[in-house]
């Protein structure tokens, strides 16, 4: 009886045993009737992983540059029949997650068949003559992502959806002559052209031309901004003057529009 108890209680104590390994952790599955096991991923790892991931896919951190220089070309759309092309410089500066820009550009104004004809009759049309530009843009990313491209062989590219408010203040060589230095300071800060100012243009106006009084005022633009990986960008965008100074500047050119390109490098 003794030899049969002890037996007994041998049995069940393997028997718990068994049943309490079973219970805290299952047996490993044999790699041979599981050929997955090998590329499978603990949920523990997968979670470690994804600590510190960009919500946001990115191709090209344009926020992590110091500065980004650019050619650009217009095409000017003032309401008139002259035609105005443009060429300037662009810099570019991020500030945390906005774009400072600062642009020069030399306007060039031109007769088209319209503008000659209308030069034969007594009649003026408002438009400005050949310049220099400044512009003061503040930009605002909306959207961004990486996309792919077509051809499929081209490289995927980073593209930000801008908008930008600014100002742009046209330069007239020449317009502040015979003036004096109080006069011609007067006349920088203010948004439209003085009388003496317009008679000094006079001789660069085209024919048929007369000349808008508006010294400088609000732009807002749209555009898409597409980095590669290597810095290269491409910025085509539009640009429309709002008239918020128009009773100020006593413009006639009101709302007119400027389609820009511009090529660059980011640093």
């Amino acid at each position: 009886m003794i030899l049969e108890a002890a037996i007994i209680a041998g049995a069940l104590g393997w028997t718990g045993t068994v049943w309490a390994a079973s219970d805290d952790a299952p047996a490993p599955e044999s790699t041979e009737d599981d050929p997955l096991s090998p590329y499978r991923t603990p949920f523990r790892v997968l979670t470690e992983r994804t600590i510190g991931v960009a919500s946001q896919p990115v191709e090209f951190d344009w926020r992590r540059t110091r500065a980004q220089v650019a050619v650009t070309g217009h095409q000017l759309f003032e309401l008139n029949n002259y035609d105005s092309l443009r060429v300037g410089l662009l810099g570019r500066f991020p500030v945390e997650r906005y774009l400072l820009e600062a642009g020069v550009g030399y306007v060039f104004v031109g007769d088209t068949p319209s503008s000659g004809r209308l030069a034969l009759t007594p009649y003026r049309q408002p438009g400005r003559p050949a310049r220099l530009e400044l512009d003061f843009m503040f930009g605002l990313p909306l959207a961004e992502g990486v996309v792919t491209t077509a051809p499929r062989w081209f490289p995927a590219v980073e593209l930000v959806l801008m908008a930008y408010v600014g100002v742009r203040y046209a330069v007239y060589p020449g317009v502040l002559q015979g003036l004096t230095v109080r006069e011609g300071t007067a006349a920088v800060l203010s948004p439209r052209m003085s009388d003496p100012e317009l008679a000094n243009l006079e001789e660069r106006r085209l024919p048929g031309m007369q000349i808008d009084r508006a010294r400088y005022g609000p732009m807002v633009a749209i555009g898409n901004d597409v980095y590669f990986t290597q810095g290269l960008f491409l910025s085509p965008r539009f640009t429309l003057a709002v008239p918020l100074l128009a009773a100020a500047t006593e413009s006639e050119l009101r709302w007119w529009g400027d389609a820009t390109v511009a090529v660059g490098m980011a640093f």
